[in-house]
């Protein structure tokens, strides 16, 4: 059963770079057949019909900004909810939990007008606001988890020596709490890259967009040519298939415990 369930999540990403490295007359021929040569070809015309050096420069400006925000600000939330007792805490808890429980569409509608007052249309500082408020919620319960499983001893210690909060958060839990921190900030940099519906609602110049909006590119209202969507997929998500391999112990690793402790 493993093997069945691995063969069918690894077979379309396999047909999707086996498409963008075949010719383009063969796709239609064959769609699920092998290439009879490898060619570049689509992956170069999709670099430049997409524009995705551009686009690669937004994405990671975009990315790096909510990884940053959510780090910090939701590691904050979830060290004062894991090991500080304050008025207002179980509220505060039941307030994250409905907010995960809202559907992201019921969003628009009301930032699309907010937005629009405070000019943050057609800005990356808007998108990346928007992206902090969704994604911090999920983070802060996982990282508030890993937190919880932290020896209360260790803080104690700390305090008697004479650190406050936020120095126990920066020069103590911070260095334990590297794993899942790190799985935090791929999964919050794996949801902005490839986040589209926000993306495409709130970001009109196309000097501004990211990558996950340019295969409006390739579809056209009747035909679209799925040789270069294949390409432009590849090019979206190679980035993150190379980085899930180079970090995935540190990734398992902050996943398992950030769910299990506590």
């Amino acid at each position: 059963m493993p093997f069945v369930v691995l063969i069918g999540t690894l077979a379309p990403i396999f047909l999707l770079f086996m498409n963008a490295l075949k010719p383009s007359e063969e796709f239609t021929a064959s769609p699920f057949g092998l290439p009879s040569r490898i060619t570049l070809e689509n992956l170069t015309t999709a670099w430049t019909m997409g524009g995705y050096a551009q686009a690669y420069g937004n994405s990671i400006i975009v990315g790096i900004s909510t990884v940053l925000i959510v780090c910090v600000a939701g590691g904050l939330c979830a060290y004062a909810l894991a090991k500080m007792e304050f008025r207002g805490k179980g509220f505060i808890m039941l307030l994250l939990f409905l907010v995960l429980s809202v559907p992201m569409g019921l969003f628009l509608v009301p930032l699309f007008y907010a937005w629009i007052k405070l000019e943050l249309m057609n800005t990356h500082q808007g998108l990346i606001l928007i992206y902090a408020a969704i994604y911090m919620p999920f983070n802060i319960f996982l990282l508030r988890t890993y937190l919880l499983g932290i020896p209360k001893e260790i803080s104690e210690s700390a305090r008697i020596d004479g650190c406050n909060e936020l120095q126990i958060f920066g020069r103590i839990m911070i260095p334990i709490a590297k794993p899942v921190f790190l799985t935090v900030s791929l999964l919050t940099g794996l949801w902005t890259w490839n986040e589209f519906f926000f993306a495409n609602a709130f970001i009109q110049k196309d000097e501004l967009k990211t990558v996950a909006t340019k295969y409006l590119v390739f579809v056209g209202n009747y035909s679209a040519d799925w040789s270069k969507i294949s390409a432009a997929g590849v090019i979206s998500i190679l980035p993150f298939i190379v980085i899930y391999f180079l970090l995935q112990r540190n990734f398992i690793e902050g996943m398992a415990e950030g769910s299990v402790k506590g």
